[in-house]
């Protein structure tokens, strides 16, 4: 849906900058605000004819700050909240702005500011699928965009548990950093080495664990926690020896032994999701 009326972009951070600057340069005409000026310069600016707009604030309460300070009414407008939250949230925040009139997308901007605009970039999207198809040009401007059905809440548990994974991963490669340092290996010498393997073996693990998962059925054919148990405690042996924090390697020993102790011993690592799945009533025993 490309016209010759103003995108709103509301919000003034980092993101919402950066979703100005790319829909700008592909020639969509946008206007970018915060709050505090919206009843000032909205009429000045002819947002009565607005009809798409890109809400994306720091917080869920921002965001809803900044829709209430809109003068001009919803009905009919287009509304695509990026702001992140919990599910809850984007639930509430669908409900008031449908309630004025607005049609509702809710979206997650899964990369930093400087990744918008590349096509790689992740963006999901749930609740109006009229509103995504729309729009889904412009969407795509800013990035890979996928439509993953009418849910609202499931957009930000998308977010949230893809954060958990870049975060995971991310201080995984920090700790991997940190050791081989105490070598003198530099991190920037390793990453050809680490991505290669990301994308190949650690891929194809995922892969077969996600079936497992699915399935319920956790095999320890080539693999199993009581194999393992022994790599890791040598981890957290190398890690103390070099004097660097060992909260990590702990945090998976911990997780393991509660498999074992389970009963998962001779399971496949990816049975730790039903110890993940379990809610702690007691202490988790300690790793020997």
């Amino acid at each position: 849906m490309t016209t010759t009326a103003p995108l709103l972009i509301l919000g003034t951070n980092p993101r919402a900058a950066a979703l100005a600057a790319t829909l700008t340069a592909a020639g969509r005409t946008t206007v970018s605000f915060g709050p505090e000026q919206l009843p000032r310069l909205a009429r000045q600016f002819g947002l009565e004819d607005t009809r798409l707009i890109l809400l994306c604030e720091e917080s869920p309460e921002a965001a809803e700050a900044a829709l209430a300070a809109l003068p001009a009414p919803l009905a009919r407008r287009d509304l695509v909240n990026l702001t992140s939250g919990t599910g809850a949230q984007a639930e509430r925040a669908a409900a008031r702005a449908t309630a004025r009139g607005a049609n509702y997308l809710q979206g997650a901007l899964m990369a930093h500011p400087e990744h918008v605009g590349d096509p790689a970039t992740v963006l999901v999207y749930g609740g109006s699928g009229e509103v995504f198809a729309r729009n889904e040009a412009e969407l795509r401007l800013l990035g890979d965009a996928t439509y993953l059905g009418p849910a609202v809440g499931v957009v930000p548990l998308y977010d949230l548990a893809l954060l958990n994974l870049a975060w995971a991963t991310l201080v995984g490669f920090l700790q991997t950093a940190a050791l081989l340092g105490t070598a003198g290996v530099t991190a920037r010498s390793v990453v050809p080495l680490l991505t290669r393997w990301l994308g190949t073996t650690v891929a194809d693990v995922i892969g077969g664990y996600a079936a497992q998962v699915d399935e319920g059925h956790f095999p320890g054919d080539g693999e199993w926690l009581e194999l393992d148990a022994p790599l890791m405690e040598h981890l957290r042996e190398a890690t103390e020896a070099h004097g660097l924090d060992a909260g990590l390697p702990l945090l998976v020993q911990s997780l393991t032994a509660r498999g074992v102790a389970a009963g998962h011993g001779r399971a496949s690592f990816a049975s730790l999701i039903e110890v993940i799945r379990a809610p702690v009533t007691t202490h988790p025993p300690k790793p020997p």
